[in-house]
């Protein structure tokens, strides 16, 4: 394979590390609990969408309480990072069982760690953030309170990096896809190629007669 990606004939890939580096890989696809979902649907990534959502938009909502008005998007603010909150701890159980499937030492599960550590940072700004709103529910009627706001700006950033993070995990890595073969039958035509008229043989393109490579006229 000419992929650069690819393992395939990497210089210095043993035979025994490259069977050692498939088996991790297969059971990274698999799930180790009910709760991280059935084989091919996973549900971290299902649940993690929520708290993105929920978290970018209290983050324009904090804007709008600033620069528009207060009273009318402080509040609701404040309920998206709690719905954002939840959402991330919901999604952190499947995402937690997922990681232990992976084989330490590996650049996936280094990959994964960091990951876990900047997706509870991001959690944790949120928390705080929310605290602040609640310690004083008047404040909000001008606007979002500027820790609070900072805080949720720190969120959104870290967002990003552990969003990154986690696509290279599933994208690159494979954690929690399904096997190969698995994808090429999705891939398959599901219907025969129509046959000639007259033979069992599938249609072709035939060159036209007077062509290059067709019968002479």
């Amino acid at each position: 394979m000419s992929d650069t990606g690819s393992t395939t004939d990497r210089p210095g890939l043993s035979t025994e590390g490259r069977a050692a580096g498939e088996r991790a890989r297969d059971a990274a696809h698999r799930p180790g609990n009910p709760l991280a979902g059935r084989y091919g649907h996973p549900v971290h990534p299902a649940l993690v969408p929520i708290a993105i959502g929920a978290w970018v938009s209290a983050v324009a909502f904090d804007l709008a309480s600033v620069f528009v008005e207060g009273r009318a998007y402080g509040r609701p603010a404040q309920w998206l990072v709690l719905i954002g909150i939840v959402a991330a701890v919901a999604a952190s159980v499947p995402g937690f069982l997922d990681y232990r499937r992976l084989t330490k030492g590996s650049r996936a599960h280094s990959i994964a760690t960091t990951h876990l550590i900047v997706m509870g940072a991001v959690s944790l700004c949120f928390i705080v953030s929310f605290l602040i709103r609640r310690a004083d529910q008047d404040q909000l009627l001008d606007g979002t309170p500027t820790p609070a706001l900072v805080l949720s700006l720190l969120g959104v950033v870290g967002l990003g990096v552990g969003g990154w993070l986690g696509g290279e995990l599933a994208y690159r890595y494979g954690v929690r896809v399904a096997d190969e073969e698995d994808q090429i039958d999705g891939h398959r035509p599901m219907r025969p190629a129509p046959a000639v008229r007259g033979t069992d043989a599938p249609a072709t393109d035939a060159p036209a007669p007077g062509s290059p490579t067709g019968p002479a006229a």
